[in-house]
């Protein structure tokens, strides 16, 4: 494969989702890796966590394969909740049913991009295949920086269900978003 200019690709990338409205993309996977200088190998392909209300069904093509994850503002939402007020055991079972009968994690990789470098005290498992390391922790917002921001640290703050309590008697249970 030749070198491919990666960050003038997720530029165009962003510019054609960003025309459907996107609460936030997210950069994950190889290529976030890669561009982090935590990977010498190029990417096979890119892969993004779309947050919005409108799915985008075609963006274009590029020099190399490009994976979406999209999820509804409620899902990613749903999700970040879990991680808050669910006991850390019953978050991860949560995240692995939801969409293990559709035959991928698209919630465990949501969850672990939401939680970072910490997501293993939620029993999330490294993700790996026999030759590639895939830490799924490692992303960049390339879009939205400032509400994905806010969203992590509103799931990173674990409060359990006696948080979840007491945050509902002060009406602070819900996802403010950044001020």
């Amino acid at each position: 494969m030749t070198s491919i200019d990666f960050d003038a690709i997720i530029e165009k990338i962003t510019i054609d989702l960003v025309r459907h409205h996107p609460r936030a993309l997210i950069l994950f996977g190889s290529a976030a890796r890669y561009l982090n200088g935590l990977q010498d190998q190029e990417p096979e392909d890119i892969d993004l966590l779309y947050v919005g209300l409108i799915k985008p069904m075609k963006f274009g093509t590029y020099r190399i394969p490009c994976d979406v994850f999209y999820f509804e503002e409620y899902e990613i939402l749903s999700i970040a909740k879990s991680l808050r007020y669910s006991p850390k055991s019953m978050a991860r079972a949560k995240m692995y049913f939801k969409d293990s009968w559709k035959g991928y994690v698209r919630s465990d990789i949501a969850s672990c991009l939401l939680l970072g470098p910490g997501y293993a005290e939620y029993g999330f498992l490294q993700m790996e295949d026999e030759e590639r390391f895939r830490d799924y922790s490692v992303h960049k917002a390339i879009y939205g920086e400032s509400w994905w921001r806010s969203l992590q640290q509103y799931a990173q703050e674990h409060r359990g269900l006696k948080g979840l309590g007491i945050d509902k008697l002060h009406g602070l249970d819900r996802f403010a978003g950044p001020s």
